[in-house]
């Protein structure tokens, strides 16, 4: 049987034209005239549409790069590089035409009318195996939800596109009510689960399954403030042998090891020779071939418990430190730290990352990933993961604590410090379940969002958290520098970005901007 790895990426289809996909591609004789209506006619056809709803993930402003510019806004991450739209977002002075907010409109857009497509016309495909039917179905559903989830948690209230704008023409329409988009993403990731299977076989790895739709549901339920239907959906995923948490915890960010990997539930299932793994470019330090944009601060490094080096030596990469098969040869300058490079300026490092390649002294290490032939090239095949089943079980953690109180989500939260061969805690409250999901998740982007979450809650106050300056690491040559200083963060302004103006404007008035921008 021919492998279908359903590696998201951008495929060379009717769908989605590349002309890299040949090499002269105007010399190419037209075959037909294809349209949204006529597609889809067989079982081909179908799985190539589906495909090309993933591929929506794979986009460079999308969630391999350019949504973490909502993650640096946290206390975990600071960015750098020459994106002043990303440093308006981490400062909280964004505005209507900050840049980044209209690709983050446009592409969660676009994942949503390439899932309604499917959805109209996946049921009308005269003949086709039943099962891929119901599964791709699930899958269009799924990533729809995923579409509006991503919406929801940037911009708030947004218009709700479903299938009978498309078939109606119909697309410039009001703004729906938070609940309303919560209500949507809700009965797609309800029908994703009923349509979707457990698992896949080798041929399909990489596609969301029944575990994904259960996760995403019990993190939407806890955003919702449901806490009795966060526990239900998120037990689900915990209870299901199928979605059981990696031996180690770095297989989920390890190559070779994520394809059979059950803890991951949905991730950007990348691959040499189809598209790059962005995170693995932009992640990456610029001395190692990277462009280095994210850069933890120390006070997420100092939240890492003293005995958690699992977690802490796969979350965090400071000078010093080495990559397996990274080849690059860098000079040592009398900036580089004393206490690696002492006495080395001139001399040359390779596997050893020098100082002069951080902001803050540290970067993401779950994202980098090399070539093993010696190259020293980035290896694209390091997939991405977005939903794990560690990030569930501190769902429902979380769940009972808020149902029950202090001690209920003491299993869950253990199961997960085990992995990290960490002591067992007892009588956990929200602070130890707050930490746990810091250092769990770290560099995943989920901090920021939490953290609002928790202060609408008001289980914390986030003004604590931004108040403080963004601090490089205390060694030389960073010497506790600040590098972001104290933000002041406005409610209700803040839980939300702006509206791209763009977006606003061709409405012509139908749209109306999120209050106070």
């Amino acid at each position: 049987m021919q492998r279908r790895y359903l590696f998201v990426s951008i495929i060379c289809s009717i769908l989605v034209v590349i002309a890299g996909c040949i090499k002269q591609p105007l010399d190419v004789q037209p075959v037909g005239v294809y349209t949204t209506s006529n597609f889809w006619r067989n079982q081909s056809d179908v799985l190539a549409g589906i495909a090309g709803i993933y591929n929506v993930l794979t986009q460079e402003e999308g969630v391999g790069h350019n949504l973490y510019a909502f993650e640096d806004a946290s206390d975990d991450i600071s960015v750098d590089g020459d994106h002043s739209d990303f440093w308006e977002i981490e400062r909280f002075i964004a505005t209507s035409n900050t840049y980044q907010l209209r690709p983050t409109w446009g592409w969660a857009y676009e994942q949503i009318a390439r899932a309604n497509n499917a959805i109209i016309y996946v049921p009308k495909v005269p003949v086709m195996d039943e099962a891929i039917r119901k599964r791709s179905l699930g899958e269009a559903y799924f990533l729809r939800a995923h579409g509006y989830w991503t919406l929801n948690l940037i911009f708030g209230e947004v218009p709700l596109i479903v299938e009978e704008n498309v078939l109606t023409g119909n697309y410039n329409i009001p703004k729906s009510s938070v609940d309303s988009v919560m209500q949507l993403i809700e009965a797609d990731l309800l029908k994703a689960a009923d349509l979707l299977p457990e698992t896949y076989g080798a041929e399909d790895k990489g596609r969301v399954s029944k575990g994904a739709a259960w996760g995403l549901l019990a993190k939407l339920y806890l955003f919702w403030e449901k806490a009795d239907k966060a526990r239900e959906y998120g037990l689900k995923v915990i209870q299901n042998a199928n979605y059981a948490l990696s031996t180690a915890y770095t297989d989920n960010f390890t190559l070779g090891k994520q394809e059979s990997n059950s803890e991951i539930l949905f991730a950007v299932w990348n691959r040499n020779n189809f598209n790059n793994a962005l995170m693995n470019v932009y992640f990456t330090p610029r001395a190692w071939n990277g462009w280095g944009f994210h850069h933890p601060t120390q006070n997420f490094a100092d939240e890492f418990e003293p005995k958690d080096s699992i977690r802490k030596k796969a979350t965090l990469l400071s000078v010093g430190d080495s990559i397996p098969n990274q080849t690059t040869l860098i000079e040592i300058t009398s900036k580089d730290a004393y206490q690696m490079f002492s006495g080395m300026t001139g001399q040359f490092t390779g596997r050893m990352l020098p100082s002069n390649s951080l902001t803050t002294g540290y970067c993401i290490r779950k994202y980098t990933a090399y070539n093993t032939d010696g190259s020293g090239n980035l290896d694209a095949n390091l997939k991405q993961p977005i939903l794990r089943t560690a990030d569930i079980y501190l769902v429902v953690a979380e769940a009972k604590i808020r149902l029950n109180g202090a001690g209920a989500g003491d299993a869950e939260i253990n199961a997960v410090r085990k992995r990290a061969g960490l002591p067992e805690i007892s009588g956990a409250g929200m602070p130890a379940l707050i930490h746990e999901r810091r250092v769990e998740l770290g560099g995943e982007n989920i901090r920021f969002f939490d953290l609002l979450r928790w202060d609408k809650a008001k289980i914390i106050n986030v003004d604590t958290i931004f108040n403080k300056p963004k601090k490089a690491s205390p060694l030389p040559p960073y010497n506790g520098a600040v590098v972001v200083p104290a933000r002041t963060f406005a409610r209700p302004k803040n839980y939300y970005m702006p509206i791209p103006q763009i977006v606003i404007d061709q409405s012509k008035g139908v749209l109306k901007q999120n209050s106070n921008y």
